[in-house]
């Protein structure tokens, strides 16, 4: 892959790294449990929340995961770059060949609330794509984890996704309610389409990995670290994710946010950009429209 300049000053030598592939692979699947023990040890306790911005809030078990993580990973990868969103974010990550992407509570929302759908979702990206990644929603007992040509997996077990190709019969993850209005959606959804929401949208995206769910879609945008380990997750997986626009997901520019996530089985996906696009089309004509 071309890199432009603007967005990544360096590439990536893998012949002048101290540490191999498999060093990495130990690390992130040992940090990334060890957060999980750490978000636990704050989980449904009486905490220290407040609010990042409106109705985005964040809680000392964010910053606690966070600190570990960024400490740990830094520390035992010198010259590796780091974005997180609990850090504030640095330009140097841009001329950084890898990189570390970390949302240390993915569903903040759901774990203050006590809920089970939030996790940990740390990934190692090298060169703009994410190789290697790990999610793990503890109260769930779900470690997900994958290595770029290797497969991906749960506890341990290789996961693939379903091989539902039919909407109409497809299990969705994302709001219900979100997918019944004709005011978004000039093509509708199948009435006969089943629809579940989870707050973490890495655990959504891996709930179609492992075969559970089929398909995801979110017109609201979303930051690397929202999406990038459960991107390779899926991948590996035999799935797809892209945007709205049916175009795969570049990691660690200068602006790190994806305007909307496709995400499902392979077969799927056409079926989707059958009702995404005609819905991005419309919200474009409609913002084009509005006065200045």
């Amino acid at each position: 892959m071309t890199v432009a300049a603007s967005e990544a000053d360096s590439i990536f030598d893998e012949d002048s790294c101290p540490w191999k592939r498999v060093d990495d692979v130990k690390l992130i699947k040992q940090v990334t449990r060890e957060a999980g023990r750490i978000a636990l040890s704050y989980f449904t306790r009486d905490i220290k929340v407040w609010e990042k911005s409106p109705d985005n809030p964040v809680s000392e078990a964010d910053i606690a995961v966070d600190d570990f993580l960024r400490t740990t990973l830094m520390q035992n990868r010198t010259g590796y770059g780091w974005l997180s969103e609990e850090t504030e974010d640095q330009p140097e990550r841009l001329r950084c060949g890898r990189l570390w992407i970390v949302d240390p509570i993915d569903g903040t929302r759901a774990y203050l609330a006590g809920r089970d759908d939030w996790g940990i979702s740390v990934s190692l990206v090298q060169d703009q794509q994410p190789i290697l990644a790990a999610f793990y929603a503890p109260v769930k007992e779900a470690f997900y984890f994958a290595e770029t040509g290797k497969g991906a997996t749960k506890n341990g077990a290789p996961i693939s996704t379903s091989r539902c190709t039919d909407l109409a019969s497809a299990k969705m993850m994302g709001d219900p309610s979100a997918f019944k209005s004709s005011k978004f959606w000039p093509v509708p959804w199948p009435e006969s389409m089943v629809a579940k929401q989870a707050n973490s949208i890495a655990l959504r995206i891996c709930q179609i990995a492992d075969g559970q769910f089929d398909c995801c879609v979110t017109l609201r945008p979303k930051n690397d670290w929202d999406v990038a380990a459960a991107d390779l997750i899926l991948s590996e997986a035999g799935g797809k994710l892209t945007t709205g626009d049916g175009v795969g997901l570049v990691f660690n520019r200068k602006k790190p946010l994806h305007e909307h996530i496709v995400a499902g089985t392979t077969p799927i996906i056409p079926a989707l950009m059958e009702r995404v696009k005609p819905a991005l089309e419309q919200w474009r004509d409609r913002q084009k429209n509005q006065p200045r």
